[in-house]
C-alpha cells in the first residue's frame, strides 16, 4: 500500500471515531440529563413536609424540652432575641454552639415555615 492509501484509511477511521465519539457524547448528556431530572423529582416527592410539632419533637425538643430550658436556653423570650422570622430562620440554619444547623437538606423550606409558626405560637404556663 502506498502511504496516501495508508492516510486516507488512517483519516478515515479517525473521522468515523470522531462522528461517533460525538453521538455517543451527545447521548450520555441527554442520559446525564435524564438522571438529573428523575433525582430531581424523587427529592420532591420524597419531601415530608413535617408540621411544625413534628419539626420540633423530631430535632429541637430535647435540648428545649417544651419549649423550656434544659441543654438549650428556655425558648419563652423567643420574640425578643429573634423579632422577625427571616432572623430566627437563619439562626435556626446556621446553628450556634452545641446547637446543630439545620441545612435544607434536614428541613425544607415549608418545614422551616412550619416549624416558625410552631414556635412564634408556644405557650409557657407559669
Amino acid at each position: 500500500m502506498s502511504f496516501r492509501r495508508v492516510f486516507a484509511v488512517v483519516l478515515s477511521f479517525f473521522s468515523l471515531a470522531v462522528l461517533l465519539d460525538g453521538c455517543v457524547m451527545s447521548e450520555e448528556m441527554k442520559r446525564i440529563e435524564l438522571v438529573k431530572q428523575s433525582q430531581s423529582r424523587r427529592a420532591e416527592a420524597g419531601s415530608t413536609n413535617l408540621n411544625g410539632e413534628q419539626l420540633f419533637f423530631r430535632s429541637c425538643n430535647t435540648c428545649h424540652p417544651s419549649g423550656r430550658a434544659n441543654l438549650g436556653p428556655s425558648l419563652e423570650s423567643l420574640s425578643e432575641h429573634f423579632p422577625d422570622d427571616a432572623q430566627l430562620k437563619a439562626y435556626i440554619r446556621k446553628g450556634s454552639g452545641i446547637m446543630p444547623p439545620q441545612p435544607k437538606d434536614a428541613i425544607n423550606e415549608q418545614e422551616m415555615d412550619n416549624l416558625v409558626d410552631y414556635l412564634r405560637h408556644l405557650t409557657f404556663d407559669k
